[in-house]
């Protein structure tokens, strides 16, 4: 019986052993995937949250029929908009380039007025994508927001966890939100806002679909 139980121990003390290493190369993986794509992964969020497709077009239409004191700088204040977005677009479709690991706008067959207005799109990006989590931050209210949870969320009726959870669902898993080039300070970033880390690579997620405007909440 006791060459059986040692055996048996060994046996126990081996498939630890064997999960420990089982993790350990889960993390690295997860490591390395996350070095080759945080950046890609911020970017998206970026033009997302910056973007029309997390606001309701009918908010951005002139009224011919305003005459009212503001009707010029309402005017001013939606074409604006439609600009920025138009613009917006038009850059991005240019596409990206890694430079250094870093991910940035190409620009070589850019026009000069585009090549300008993606240096300030560079600059408001790298002011965004912090340490501090401003740019998860604002990508999970202004999702919540469109997801019609904007005030429950605001209120204190759902937790960032809970929004987090629903946006998830939304968007078909969690890569949205990976948006840090190590596992470190990706847990350190999902522990300020309370929600759950990954610990393996997650599936490709889903661009963002319209939930064809509900109410905000």
């Amino acid at each position: 019986m006791i060459p059986s139980k040692r055996i048996g121990r060994l046996e126990i003390k081996n498939a630890d052993a064997i999960q420990d290493m089982a993790a350990e190369e889960r993390k690295k993986k997860l490591e390395e995937w996350r070095d080759k794509n945080c950046s890609r992964i911020a970017w998206d969020l970026f033009a997302l949250i910056q973007g029309p497709k997390l606001e309701h077009p009918d908010d951005y239409k002139n009224d011919d029929d305003d005459d009212g004191p503001f009707a010029a700088q309402n005017k001013v204040f939606v074409d604006s908009h439609l600009a920025y977005f138009a613009m917006l677009e038009r850059v991005l479709k240019y596409g990206f380039e890694d430079e250094d690991g870093c991910y940035v706008l190409k620009k070589y067959d850019m026009p000069t007025e585009e090549r300008a207005f993606a240096v300030c799109l560079e600059n408001l990006f790298d002011r965004m994508d912090t340490e501090d989590g401003w740019l998860l931050s604002r990508g999970i209210w202004a999702q919540a927001r469109a997801l019609g949870l904007g005030s429950a969320l605001h209120k204190g009726e759902m937790s960032n966890a809970e929004v987090v959870e629903k946006i998830d669902e939304h968007r078909g898993g969690p890569e949205w939100r990976q948006i840090c080039g190590t596992n470190a300070d990706q847990e350190e970033m999902d522990s300020s806002f309370g929600i759950p880390s990954i610990t393996e690579i997650p599936p490709p997620g889903r661009p963002w679909i319209d939930p064809e405007h509900p109410p905000w909440k």
